[in-house]
């Protein structure tokens, strides 16, 4: 429980460092980016997108508040720049947990694709499978159980790419922030 603790409070500390918030600021654009160019809109419901890579980054490197807060702005920022819908403050809710989830899990830890498979298979199917489907019912009036099959194949589908991507990104990132030792302490 302490440790659980101290990754809160860790990362709180981190909105007081200027260097934290430029690369997080930067991490944001990054974000921003591969939202909106980087992804594509299959239905009306449904998105493909790279923009969790930045919010795992975020989330690594300067822990759960950090990479929630920034992740629920890109939210805001994307729908300002890009609108493909409504503004529902359920998903930006969810970008928040989301980066909350990454920071959890790889805030100062030595990630390991144990860590990389449960954090994203937690957000796939809790966050975007089942909290996003909900917040679809509750906007557009869709029958929940009708928009699940859909959503299934595309996040579970995804999962091991997406995993993919993960395990070999962040040993870059770890690499290019760390480069004295191979991972953070």
């Amino acid at each position: 429980m302490n440790t659980f603790l101290s990754k809160f409070s860790n990362s709180f500390r981190e909105l007081r460092n200027v260097h934290s918030l430029t690369g997080l600021a930067m991490l944001m654009a990054i974000a921003l980016i591969l939202n909106l160019i980087g992804s594509f809109q299959i239905t009306e419901s449904l998105r493909l997108g790279f923009g969790f890579l930045a919010t795992a980054i975020m989330g690594m490197l300067y822990g759960p508040v950090c990479a929630g807060l920034a992740a629920g702005v890109v939210d805001i920022l994307q729908i300002f720049l890009k609108p493909t819908g409504e503004f529902f403050p359920g998903f930006t809710l969810t970008a928040m947990l989301g980066g909350i989830l990454y920071g959890l899990f790889l805030y100062k830890n030595q990630y390991s694709l144990p860590r990389l498979i449960a954090v994203k298979s937690i957000i796939n199917v809790f966050l975007h499978l089942l909290l996003n489907s909900y917040w679809l019912t509750f906007l557009y009036g869709y029958a929940f159980w009708a928009k699940i099959p859909g959503r299934l194949i595309k996040n579970l589908g995804l999962l091991p790419l997406e995993i993919l991507l993960l395990a070999l990104l962040l040993p870059q990132i770890v690499r290019i922030r760390y480069p004295a030792a191979k991972k953070p302490q």
